[in-house]
């Protein structure tokens, strides 16, 4: 199918089975010879919801290099982890939102035990780039595909 890994690929059939995400909810990314998993972070948070998995904030250096930490809680467990945004490596103009969203994805994956195994759409400006780039291609595909035929 594609050159994942096999846990990659049954965590991403649990995600939609357990949590009622779609297709859309994901993509693969192509980095290499190798296909990565990406998911939405609204469906991030829809899967915290359901697994009633909590946070704190806090933010821990400012602009420009803002860094957030994020302490996860679910039952007993709990994690920690930092979302950061800096120039080099956001082109977002909320900072302090994009370092919170990725500390907490970050956070929820490691919960679920899914880190390194799905990534975050927000985790790199890169991700939503060729993201957009291969839906635009499947959808000037389709309308030509779907063009009437002229003879």
């Amino acid at each position: 199918m594609t050159n994942t890994t096999p846990y990659s690929e049954e965590l991403v059939k649990k995600f939609k089975e357990d949590y009622a995400l779609t297709a859309e909810d994901f993509w693969q990314l192509k980095v290499g010879k190798k296909q990565l998993w990406i998911i939405k972070h609204n469906a991030l948070e829809r899967v915290a919801t359901a697994e009633g998995i909590d946070w704190k904030l806090e933010c821990l250096s400012f602009a420009p290099d803002v860094v957030v930490k994020c302490t996860a809680y679910k039952a007993e467990r709990y994690v920690e982890s930092f979302g950061e945004a800096t120039p080099n490596n956001s082109s977002n103009k909320f900072p302090y939102a994009m370092a919170e969203k990725r500390a907490v994805d970050r956070c929820i994956l490691k919960l679920l035990d899914a880190h390194a195994y799905i990534y975050s759409d927000e985790e790199a400006d890169d991700f939503k780039k060729q993201h957009k780039e291969n839906v635009d291609n499947e959808e000037a595909t389709d309308l030509i595909n779907s063009a009437p035929r002229v003879e």
